[in-house]
């Protein structure tokens, strides 16, 4: 038997419980709920901010645009994945498992992001080159929203490099801030000096005026 055929067969078994239960399976997996529509699957439980979340679908349509098709779940715990908890802590089978679920829609590459590790599939089946790629990086470690995050920034960089098509980093809200900090500060500064130079002219003009009227 290979190294992959439990994984197999563990998909197997998961698929034929699901097929059993339909109306479990209808709300059952949420990440296959969004991932037919959306670009990226944020677990909820993580609370991701709005930043982090912006950032990550900036450097999703950065890479489409390019040519890399992908869509992303990020999940953080057993309660992001329904009635498929058996696949906590195993993103290459859970990454098997979403894309055969996606695939009838998406037939493109999913990448999944849990704190030990990542995974990734295209169109229902491993995507090894790829995932060597992935194996060589370092896994989030932990449940924080914002290292999870920084971890699939990393994974999609690593990707698209090795594709061929590197995408640029999106700005942090950071970088934003004080870039939008800088642009309000020289707008302030310019109206003090353009206010300060009419209050100059008014004076040196005064003493002009009084001797007229003498």
């Amino acid at each position: 038997m290979t190294r992959s055929a439990p994984h197999k067969l563990l998909l197997l078994v998961l698929l034929a419980a699901l097929a059993a239960a339909p109306v479990a399976h209808a709300d059952g997996d949420p990440a296959s709920d969004y991932l037919l529509s959306q670009q990226t699957f944020l677990s909820p439980n993580a609370r991701i901010s709005s930043s982090d979340t912006a950032q990550l679908n900036a450097l999703v349509t950065a890479a489409r645009r390019r040519g890399y098709t992908i869509r992303v779940a990020v999940i953080q715990s057993s309660y992001d994945l329904g009635a498929v908890t058996a696949l906590d802590k195993k993103p290459r089978l859970y990454a098997h498992f979403l894309s055969q679920e996606l695939r009838f829609v998406y037939k493109k590459r999913l990448l999944v992001v849990m704190p030990n590790g990542f995974g990734i599939a295209d169109n229902g089946k491993p995507a090894m080159a790829e995932q060597s790629v992935l194996d060589r990086l370092s896994p989030a470690g932990t449940l924080d929203g914002s290292a999870l995050v920084a971890a699939t920034v990393n994974a999609l960089h690593a990707l698209t490099a090795h594709a061929g098509v590197p995408i640029a980093a999106a700005p942090s809200s950071g970088d934003s801030t004080t870039r939008d900090g800088i642009v309000i500060g020289s707008a302030v500064a310019l109206v003090l000096l353009m206010a300060g130079g009419s209050i100059a002219l008014r004076r040196a003009r005064r003493p002009s005026v009084r001797t007229a009227v003498d």
